[in-house]
């Protein structure tokens, strides 16, 4: 915004008639005074990326799109992606959801719209070429992203992966119908486009060894997932089909139903992706879980979906045994109590000794995948065999970086495309190119206490719309309109940033408040009274003591 149109739109409000500003200035005798200030907010705080969300938000209300697309992809380079599948962190700390009965912004919504509209944007154009040659290995959103960065940077980037198509679990684990693989295909495509070259049907280990790689390149980063199934201990496991390989052959419409009846054993997001798949093929399926929904850990958002879907839940059932009955399976569970809790803050299931047997077509393992490390040697693991790596994926070998799932076990794809951007950035510096990255800002973050609701319009929270569709395999949702994109950032407080809503230009009652595509406060006449600092939404005013200012 840059007039202030827009503030004829405030409610009537007495103000004074006769500004002190003409005729007082302040003189010595104030004592504090209202100063513009960016800050954090808690949805930026939130978000693994740390996105400026406020930023590109205003960007968009300017119809400024490449604006707002490139403050995004400063921190995340996939927003088709993420505006999909992220489960929502930054969400969970909005300040109009915590200060008011509001429903939190639908920010995902939003990201989406972003993606979608910017998918031929083609990405920038490299830095001045460097020289380095920097190997990916893994060619999921940790490689692609780290892939992303590195390329920026001015690097030559070869990403290796063991599959024919790039895209790793964005493209093999999860369903079209929640992330359809033309998006996917897509950004591979601009990556291609950007000068990333993509070698697949290459295994690390296999076909690659690492120091092989070492030799050849400035910089390795190995983000090869954690594809590997966890053992359940029941017995007659290897009767049970592996979850993520059921996902990944469905994927490449290569499985088929075992039968009518299915069983996914797990809580978390692997053992939804399953059960989803497994009903829209037709199968009746029930989930066997060994706690409460209370404790499980896969994303609200996909439970309810899965519910949605027909998908039943037994909770506190615990599969001890798996034998074959003519062309059955038949599962003995134990019904099991929640105790006091585990490490990992979850009450603990406890035996009750109670049996049961139940019988289905086919059982599913979903209880965690784990990743392979045997390609590292010895020398760059810990004492318990996993990597030994610092914050940003450095090993203790200067030339070798690791991240995504490799590092961290299973997790979200947002958390993987940061640990890429964080190796790149610490790769960047190793080979001496960290000028080519901005500053980091240090975090202060706007609290619920200090926001302004009272301005902040009243209309139902967008969401993405349901897709009306026969087909189980379409996306199950559509993307926001642009006109329900403005109407959803309207809600937005901007905390600490300033958006120009010109709410301290209307309630300045000296006149204090100067405006040039912004405001600019006039010290000389202000009178540090607050009502400026009060007043607006996101609190980006605040207010200083003159002792600090006159001492700076």
């Amino acid at each position: 915004m840059s007039g202030l149109d827009h503030v004829d739109n405030y409610p009537e409000i007495p103000v004074s008639l006769a500004p002190t500003s003409t005729v007082l200035k302040t003189g010595a005798w104030r004592s504090v005074r209202p100063v513009l200030k960016t800050r954090t907010a808690p949805c930026n705080a939130y978000c693994p990326a740390g996105i400026s969300i406020p930023e590109y938000f205003d960007f968009l209300t300017q119809d400024r799109l490449e604006d707002a697309h490139s403050v995004f992809m400063e921190r995340n380079p996939f927003p088709r992606i993420t505006g999909r599948v992220c489960p929502r962190f930054c969400e969970h700390g909005c300040n109009l959801a915590v200060a008011t009965d509001e429903e939190p912004l639908s920010i995902r919504s939003i990201e989406r719209w972003l993606g979608d509209h910017t998918a031929e944007v083609p990405h920038p154009n490299p830095a001045e070429e460097t020289g380095k040659q920097v190997a990916v290995v893994g060619a999921g959103p940790a490689g692609m992203a780290a892939a992303y960065y590195l390329r920026r940077s001015g690097h030559k980037v070869t990403v290796f992966d063991r599959r024919e198509l790039a895209g790793g679990i964005l493209r093999y684990g999860i369903p079209e119908y929640r992330l359809p693989t033309e998006i996917v295909d897509n950004e591979v495509r601009k990556l291609e486009n950007m000068g990333v070259e993509f070698r697949t049907r290459l295994a690390l280990g296999a076909d690659l060894k690492l120091e092989d790689l070492e030799a050849a390149y400035a910089a390795v980063f190995v983000a090869t997932g954690a594809t590997g199934q966890r053992s359940t201990g029941i017995a007659g496991e290897s009767l049970l089909e592996p979850g993520l390989a059921f996902l990944e052959a469905a994927n490449r419409n290569q499985v088929s139903l075992p039968g009518e009846r299915c069983a996914v054993i797990g809580g978390g997001n692997t053992a939804m992706d399953v059960a989803r798949m497994l009903q829209r093929m037709g199968a009746k399926v029930t989930v066997l879980y060994r706690r409460t929904l209370t404790e499980m850990p896969a994303i609200d958002e996909e439970y309810e979906r899965a519910v949605e879907d027909g998908v039943e839940f037994h909770w506190l059932t615990l599969p001890r045994r798996v034998t074959k009955l003519g062309a059955k399976l038949l599962v003995t569970v134990e019904q099991m109590r929640l105790g006091t809790p585990d490490e990992s803050g979850r009450r603990r299931p406890e035996s009750t000794g109670i049996m049961r047997e139940m019988r289905f077509d086919g059982v599913f393992s979903a209880t965690g995948e784990k990743a392979d490390t045997t390609p590292f040697p010895d020398r760059l693991r810990d004492a318990q065999g996993w990597l030994d790596l610092d914050v940003d994926g450095a090993t203790k070998d200067p030339l070798v970086y690791a991240g995504g799932d490799l590092a961290t076990g299973p997790a979200t794809v947002i958390e993987a495309i940061v640990a890429g951007r964080n190796a790149a950035r610490a790769i960047d510096a190793e080979l001496g190119f960290s000028d080519r990255w901005p500053a980091v800002s240090p975090i202060d973050t706007v609290s619920p206490a200090e926001v302004n609701v009272t301005y902040v319009p009243h209309h139902d929270r967008a969401d993405d719309p349901p897709a009306v569709t026969a087909d189980p395999f379409a996306e199950e949702t559509t993307t926001l309109t642009a006109a329900d994109v403005l109407e959803e950032i309207d809600r937005c407080l901007s905390c600490g940033y300033c958006n120009s809503c010109g709410t301290c230009f209307v309630f300045c009652p000296d006149g204090a408040i100067l405006w040039n595509n912004g405001p600019r406060i006039d010290h000389e006449f202000c009178k540090g009274c607050g009502i400026c600092v009060a007043e607006c939404p996101g609190h980006v005013m605040v207010l200083v003591n003159e002792r600090e200012v006159s001492h700076a």
